[in-house]
């Protein structure tokens, strides 16, 4: 009498022919249906590697400008997410969403470029005001001392008339960049 076993063949996962297994863990009948199967993977794995490539790339080719631009998306970012539910610094309008408001330089970011990154000299505006009205200046004054104190507003007088401008190099733009971002992920939560 022959003795059948209740063991089914495995069927290839790629060709779903019916194959007998010659390692514990073969998935396909033939060389050829093992290579079919790792395309997908494979191709995964290249790309991957090409945006990782590309990325740094990328990176290597950023001059300060660049970086510079990055440190101020994420600055400006986080002085509209701080910003959030107060009023136009000039106006008073309130401010709702983030999509609807700027971050508004009192001291042009161009002509000052030490207070580029100060949290005092740059506040949320409406478009209105921050756009059309050149910054709406008179009434931004006085949302600073409102706002901060007089205090406040003659240390951006001060640090306005300091005209030793340092050099602003790349290195810089990154730590502030990674700041901001940092404290924009922080209150987003």
């Amino acid at each position: 009498m022959k003795k059948t076993s209740n063991l089914k063949q495995p069927k290839c996962k790629n060709c779903k022919q019916p194959f007998t297994k010659t390692q514990p863990l073969q998935v396909a009948c033939s060389y050829q249906c093992a290579l079919e199967l790792a395309k997908p993977i494979a191709k995964k794995v290249i790309v991957k590697k090409e945006r990782e490539r590309k990325a740094k790339l990328k990176e290597s080719l950023k001059t300060v400008t660049d970086y510079r631009k990055d440190a101020r998306y994420w600055f400006q970012r986080w002085i509209r997410i701080r910003d959030l539910g107060k009023n136009c610094i000039s106006c008073n309008t309130l401010l709702t969403a983030i999509s609807k408001y700027d971050a508004g330089h009192f001291y042009s970011a161009n002509s000052y470029p030490q207070l580029l990154f100060n949290e005092f000299n740059v506040n949320s505006q409406c478009v209105f005001c921050n756009q059309h009205k050149s910054g709406n200046l008179i009434e931004y004054r006085k949302g600073i001392i409102n706002r901060y104190g007089l205090d406040v507003l003659f240390s951006l007088e001060k640090l306005a008339d300091d005209k030793t401008l340092r050099t602003l190099n790349k290195d810089y733009y990154i730590d502030i960049a990674n700041h901001y971002k940092k404290r924009c992920k922080e209150l987003e939560k």
